[in-house]
């Protein structure tokens, strides 16, 4: 296969198809809106899994129903480019009207289709962060802030400035976007890119879906200490006493480094809260140590989890995500080419035995699956 005929299997030139039975079921810009979310960030499993085309999509369905969007990437998005790859990627091209937040640096020529509206102080790579309106629609570059919380004030300016919906491009290696502090809700995306085979990419995604799907833990009395415990921005242990449970802070701020140290201070604690990254040696130092088949680990928010499989302990959050829907590109630069129907049941299946069944779509075949999803007329 030339070169040219591999990209054609690839995202930049998968254009989302008309609705497939819009009359006899939702689509995933129906889930969007009636979630309620004012701002969503799109998040990739890996490059190239069709993110760009996801949002591009909403972008263009949500717009037509007169919605006014919001568009910022939590990193990188909309260059003609891949600046890692060098392959070619889909453009973001907003409505006009639209407001966005990108880079003073990468603006270019569509400068000047832009009414800019606000100017932030701090300085990055590619400059000052601005926040503007599209007077035209043209091709634009989103570059957004590198922290967190700059991405949440971001997205809240652009509400403020008139956005009924901010769309958020993001990815699991900048899943910060996800973070319920910074957006309502998300949408996970994978494709052919993420595994060698359909089985490893449902598996995957399986994972992924179970992992951004933390809850918070059952107990009432021990989600209020674990609330606490986070604003406190010191790793906490919860313990048992005679009017419940108390909230012990101990000198550490991190896991990284401290395990068997914070583990030896954990002896007859039910839980031990971490204000910031849970990684996968703290929680196989955890299922190591444990006895107590009740003792769990707390993060602040899934995005803040980073393990690779699931642990043997019982893991929860301050913050639950909600995940809305999943949806998936069957092509790759690779010569690879799935079926897309096949691939959307799988991963549905997948997800379904994880115990979070989310609709699964791809946007442009039209394909789409509600299993073991309540409350949806499937097609």
């Amino acid at each position: 296969m030339t070169q040219e005929k591999s990209r054609a299997c690839g995202e930049k030139n998968r254009k989302p198809a008309e609705k497939k039975h819009q009359d006899k079921s939702k689509d995933l810009s129906d889930l969007v809106i009636e979630s309620g979310a004012r701002s969503l960030a799109v998040i990739g499993t890996a490059k190239n899994v069709g993110k760009t085309v996801t949002m591009n999509y909403l972008v263009s369905e949500l717009s037509s129903r007169g919605m006014t969007l919001g568009l910022i990437s939590s990193g990188r998005d909309g260059e003609i480019i891949d600046v890692l790859t060098g392959e070619p990627k889909p453009s973001v091209t907003p409505p006009a009207g639209t407001w966005i937040a990108t880079a003073e640096g990468v603006l270019g020529e569509a400068a000047m289709n832009i009414e800019i509206a606000d100017v932030f102080e701090r300085t990055g790579i590619f400059g000052r962060i601005i926040i503007g309106r599209m007077v035209e629609s043209v091709p634009i570059e989103l570059v957004g802030p590198p922290t967190a919380k700059e991405l949440s004030l971001i997205v809240k300016n652009l509400l403020a400035f008139g956005a009924d919906i901010v769309l958020v491009d993001g990815a699991l290696d900048r899943k910060s976007a996800a973070s319920p502090q910074v957006t309502d809700a998300a949408i996970l995306s994978t494709g052919a890119v993420a595994g060698r085979n359909i089985r490893a990419i449902a598996e995957e995604m399986g994972f992924w879906v179970w992992l951004l799907s933390r809850p918070q833990h059952d107990d009432e009395r021990i989600r209020a200490l674990a609330r606490k415990a986070v604003e406190k921005e010191t790793v906490c242990l919860i313990r048992r006493s005679a009017d419940g449970f108390t909230l012990d802070p101990i000198p550490y701020v991190t896991v990284l480094g401290n395990e068997d140290d914070i583990l030896e201070l954990a002896d007859d604690a039910v839980a031990v809260v971490v204000p910031g990254a849970v990684t996968q040696e703290f929680v196989e130092a955890v299922w190591s140590w444990v006895e107590d088949e009740e003792f769990c680990v707390i993060a602040r928010d899934a995005v803040s989890i980073f393990v690779d499989k699931m642990p043997g302990i019982s893991l929860y959050v301050v913050y639950p995500m909600r995940v809305l829907a999943a949806t998936v590109n069957p092509s790759s630069f690779a010569d690879v080419q799935h079926d897309s129907e096949e691939l959307v049941r799988e991963i549905a299946e997948e997800i379904s035995r994880w115990g979070h069944p989310l609709p699964v779509f791809d946007v442009v075949s039209g394909e789409k699956s509600f299993k073991g999803v309540s409350g949806l007329v499937m097609g």
